[in-house]
């Protein structure tokens, strides 16, 4: 008699949350980016209507900033949740990514001589007046929280809130300008202040863009400062990041500088766009060279186990499923000998073989992979998938072992 087996009903607990919001943030920004794409070409791949911008290259660095940005925030969230930095670069990745598709639906409407709806708008207000300012914010909170998730002391946490109430200000300032949009200058500005309002503006503005500047200066100072307070390990880790922030600080300051204080000719400010941006895609690969190379947080670890073990788990036993039924349909058609004995000499016969390829395999994959100057846990973790792996291949010789075989035999 069998009894029959019930997997216990997956609870509301047992869901992983953070990778669920995680990859859903990472399907946003990679599904935003598409339908740009997608209407992008449907314009010819001209450039939108949009201020400081002449070139398809803007646009470019902004479709590989937003997916950057949103896969290393998905790898981080998943593997650290309880780091902030994975979702500020999930949110950083998806910010870009709504933000061109909002500009190229506003061509679309262009392009069509059709009124825009009052949603889109709003969205068209909010990616021209709070896109920028916040997205400064949000990465000098990666300035300043790199690569633990926190300041280096409570004192470095002043540098953010005076950067995030700059900000404000700035959003404030060119937000209720009654003269349009900053970014969309022939869109009407839905949350236009009365033309009387428009001297206060200005010093608004110019404060808040004081404050903003000098908040992402000191947040680029304090991952200087951790560079040159870590040990050597720690440097080797952050030195890609380090010059990352430097360069990004001194490619987006100048331009928010033109941006919203000085008036510059069309050209510069297209120029010291472009270049802000491709100084900002540099942050993302950084991160990956110090995560993969450098072993930062050993997620290096973790990535050798998903794209290497598991992989290599599927494999071996996929090749060996095929196998013992390959190899016991030719034994039956050579011998025509069908009892149960010969299905478990097959099978082990089989199993002798296919332990020395299993061993070969995983030995290249460990000399090929495995860090040189692991550590203890390293080593302790890999031996870990190791002993899984013996444990799967003598759990499948149990499963067709003469007590699997017996008890599967039911009288006539």
């Amino acid at each position: 008699m069998k009894i029959a087996a019930f997997a216990r009903p997956r609870q509301m607990s047992d869901i992983n949350w953070p990778r669920l919001l995680a990859t859903a943030l990472l399907a946003a920004s990679v599904i935003s980016v598409l339908a740009s794409i997608v209407l992008w070409a449907g314009q010819r791949f001209q450039p939108p209507p949009v201020s400081f911008i002449d070139s398809q290259l803007v646009f470019v660095a902004e479709m590989f900033y937003a997916v950057a940005y949103a896969a290393m925030g998905w790898l981080l969230a998943t593997r650290l949740p309880g780091n902030l930095l994975g979702w500020v670069f999930l949110v950083l990745g998806l910010g870009m990514a709504a933000q061109l598709l909002v500009t190229f639906q506003v061509q679309e409407g262009h392009e069509a001589f059709r009124q825009l709806s009052y949603p889109l708008l709003v969205a068209a207000w909010i990616s021209s007046s709070a896109h920028l300012p916040m997205l400064a914010v949000l990465t000098n909170v990666v300035f300043l929280r790199f690569p633990t998730g926190r300041p280096l002391t409570p004192r470095w946490r002043g540098a953010g809130w005076l950067a995030f109430f700059g900000a404000v200000l700035v959003i404030l300032g060119m937000g209720l300008q009654p003269s349009g949009l900053t970014w969309y200058p022939s869109l009407t500005n839905v949350f236009a202040a009365p033309f009387a309002w428009r001297p206060l503006l200005g010093p608004i503005t110019l404060l808040g863009v004081s404050m903003l500047i000098v908040g992402v200066t000191i947040g680029t100072a304090s991952i200087v400062v951790r560079y040159h307070r870590s040990n050597d390990r720690e440097r080797a880790q952050l030195r890609w990041i380090a010059v990352s922030v430097v360069l990004i600080a001194l490619a987006g300051i100048p331009f928010v500088i033109v941006r919203y204080g000085l008036q510059a000719d069309y050209a510069t400010g297209h120029a010291l766009l472009a270049t802000a941006l491709v100084a900002g895609c540099l942050l993302p690969l950084a991160a990956a060279v110090a995560i993969l190379h450098h072993r930062l947080y050993d997620i290096d670890l973790i990535l050798n186990r998903a794209l290497v073990y598991i992989p290599l788990t599927g494999i071996l036993g996929g090749l060996y499923a095929a196998g013992v039924a390959l190899f016991q349909r030719l034994f039956v058609t050579v011998t025509g000998d069908r009892s149960d004995a010969a299905v478990v000499i097959t099978t082990l016969v089989l199993a002798g073989m296919f332990t020395p390829i299993k061993n070969s395999l995983q030995s290249f994959v460990d000399q090929r992979f495995k860090p040189a100057g692991a550590t203890p846990a390293v080593h302790h973790d890999i031996h870990t998938v190791e002993q899984r792996l013996a444990q799967l291949e003598h759990r499948l010789e149990q499963l067709e072992g003469p007590e699997s075989s017996a008890r599967d035999v039911t009288p006539d």
